[in-house]
């Protein structure tokens, strides 16, 4: 046997919990009345249309398929009808490792840097060379929005947007430090240096 799974409103299930029988019992004898109602119809129609005679499968297939078909018409011929919702904003990030060239542009414009045999594009040197790096406006890698360099954490999704280190006492640490120059705690960073 199969198993079918029905969803049902809580008044037919209601009706369907007070009846003696099993529910199991109960679904497979309305989907037999149903079904052999369904054949008797399409039998009188195919006797008063000429049609050639199909079997009890054949004819259940068919209006299945037809029912499908105009349930689906009708849900395309709505969708189609709708009038499009207002535009949403939508943050595409592309991270491309190992590429030759990396480009960022601020403002339209763009300034080409040779570094050894690789060419690579940085801003153009305006009004933001004495501003430092806490300052400039980047893009969360989870969400996509726009995150001020003095975050540390992304205000909409709470994904870490900088890579920058703290010691326990609250100093910025430098990824090769051992120590905190501040309160001289041992950094993660010890373990993994002391290794190499």
């Amino acid at each position: 046997m199969s198993k079918i799974t029905f969803r049902a409103d809580d008044d037919l299930v209601e009706r369907l919990e007070a009846l003696d029988a099993s529910k199991s019992e109960a679904m497979r004898d309305a989907l037999r009345t149903y079904l052999e109602g369904a054949d008797r119809d399409t039998d009188a129609d195919a006797t008063d249309t000429g049609a050639d005679d199909h079997s009890g499968s054949d004819t259940v297939d068919d209006v299945i398929r037809e029912r499908v078909d105009e349930l689906v018409a009708e849900r395309l011929d709505e969708l189609v009808g709708r009038e499009p919702r207002g535009a949403r904003d939508l943050n595409v990030n592309v991270t491309v490792d190992g590429a030759a060239s990396s480009e960022t542009v601020e403002n339209g414009s763009a300034v080409a840097q040779k570094t050894g045999d690789a060419e690579r594009k940085t801003r153009a040197a305006s009004g933001d060379a004495d501003v430092g790096a806490d300052a400039r406006e980047q893009t969360c890698d989870k969400c996509g929005e726009t995150v001020d360099g003095e975050h540390v954490y992304c205000p909409n999704c709470g994904e870490k947007a900088s890579h920058r280190v703290f010691c326990e006492c609250g100093d910025e640490l430098r990824s090769d430090w051992a120590f905190c120059p501040s309160c001289g705690r041992r950094t993660s960073a010890a373990d993994v240096l002391e290794r190499t």
